[in-house]
């Protein structure tokens, strides 16, 4: 495996734009692989990360988009 193909949590997190929970909520229920490395879960980026797509991109998101709506 190349270190290439792998990324943490919290960067892939920053990369797509939503949280580390949805990540390994992700990674939990199989729409994600991962591997751990020293004790420490990192995501595979492979063909499953190139096709992800998080269903909720954070409460944050969602508030702001809400808030916008009822305006």
């Amino acid at each position: 495996m190349d270190p290439n193909d792998l990324i943490s949590f919290s960067d892939a997190a920053r990369e797509i734009g939503c949280s580390r929970t949805t990540l390994y909520r992700a990674a939990d229920d199989g729409r994600l692989n991962d591997v751990e490395v020293g004790g420490r879960r990192m995501l595979l980026k492979d063909e499953a990360w190139e096709e992800f797509e998080p269903r909720l991109k954070g409460a944050r998101v969602r508030k702001l988009s809400d808030e916008d709506e009822s305006e």
